[in-house]
């Protein structure tokens, strides 16, 4: 707790003085004043995080140094400490700023429990801060790739949700990535250990018409997944009564170690139209009670497609004797100009074309797809 600075500011000496014995013995770092006026040098002079004020002293009382500290360190919490009977002085003090108050005669551990209180707010919103510094930082996060504020708040998310692991539901376009997102989230969490089990269910609906059949797949899945993480593509393929048993599954399925599966389910269909089609009673995220994802498709990330293609060069390029090192500028202006109906899937097969065709050292207008080569004049033709 010593790097936690505590300022305590009252006429009452003999007050000061068993704050001080108080805090110092539970390892505070405290400062004991009595007028307001020494305060003020003090928070000036001083990273103060804490400052607990009277009401009630002479010369300078504690509203007109809580209006002071928030002037020059809007930062520093300040509980204003009243009288009996002050509720209104209390009242008054809050809108101008004020944490808390504390109310004579105060115990010392509920003086103890606000600065705890503070201290642990404080980590959270350090950790926060932290968070959304890093994030405005990354331009890839395991193997997602992209530095547009799009991605940026996914990574924001990932970050928020690695330890609390509740469901998540990704919905993206076919292509923007998916399960590689599912993947990243549990690669990320505490089960990342654990097996990561993928289940595409437009192929179990298709492949398997009875809905107990479908039930039962899933139960043997889920076991085999243990504390791990299962993950649903295309969830929305599966019928409404399925979804909800699913739940039930989840409830009564445990590992050894008495760890819950984790689901993370995908769908590339807008919510707004699975409901309104008639194909769910109720949202999704009624359902699964789950955090939400929305990947972006390709074309509403465009700033990201140099960064993407040296990602595909040089770490998921393919096994050959050739070596790609760049792109042409004109080339590069094509597939800005595209509009990527195949998303991330899509871009990455340009690259693996142009290694199978053998080129080398650098791709070309003419080492490019035909259907991307001739969109910029078709698209003006029309």
């Amino acid at each position: 707790m010593s790097d936690t600075r505590i300022l305590f500011v009252d006429d009452d000496k003999d007050i000061l003085a068993m704050v001080e014995q108080y805090l110092t013995v539970k390892g505070y770092n405290v400062t004991t004043v009595d007028n307001g006026i020494e305060a003020v040098g003090i928070v000036k002079e001083k990273q103060i995080d804490i400052v607990f004020t009277d009401y009630k002293m002479p010369d300078f009382n504690g509203l007109e140094l809580l209006v002071a500290i928030k002037k020059y360190r809007p930062q520093t919490e300040v509980i204003i400490v009243t009288g009996y009977g002050s509720m209104e002085s209390a009242i008054q003090a809050m809108k101008f700023g004020s944490y808390d108050y504390l109310q004579k005669p105060f115990k010392l551990d509920h003086l103890r429990l606000i600065i705890d209180r503070i201290v642990e707010e404080k980590k959270i919103k350090d950790k926060a801060h932290l968070i959304r510094k890093i994030s405005r930082e990354r331009h890839q996060y395991g193997n997602l790739v992209g530095f547009c504020p799009k991605m940026r708040e996914i990574y924001e998310v990932i970050d928020t949700i690695s330890i609390e692991n509740p469901m998540v539901l990704i919905q993206g376009e076919s292509g923007t990535g998916k399960e590689l997102t599912a993947r990243t989230i549990h690669e990320s969490s505490d089960r990342k250990e654990l097996p990561f089990v993928p289940m595409n269910c437009n192929r179990l609906a298709k492949k398997t018409k009875a809905e107990g059949d479908i039930a039962a797949q899933l139960s043997g899945v889920m076991t085999s997944v243990g504390g791990g993480t299962l993950y649903l593509d295309e969830i929305s393929a599966l019928p409404t009564d399925i979804r909800k048993r699913i739940l039930k599954l989840l409830e009564e399925t445990e590992s050894d170690s008495g760890q819950r599966p984790r689901m993370i389910a995908g769908t590339s269909k807008d919510l707004d139209e699975v409901i309104a089609s008639g194909a769910m009673k109720e949202s999704l995220l009624d359902l699964f009670n789950a955090v939400f994802i929305k990947l972006p498709a390709l074309r509403e990330r465009k700033e990201d497609i140099p960064l993407l293609i040296n990602h595909f060069l040089y770490n998921d390029s393919p096994a050959t004797t050739t070596r790609i090192y760049g792109i042409t500028p004109s080339a590069m202006s094509i597939l800005l100009d595209y509009h990527w109906p195949g998303n991330l899937i899509q871009l990455q097969n340009v690259i693996e074309r142009a290694y199978a065709m053998g080129v080398e050292n650098t791709i070309g207008p003419e080492d490019l797809p035909e259907e991307i080569r001739t969109f910029g004049t078709i698209s003006r033709m029309g």
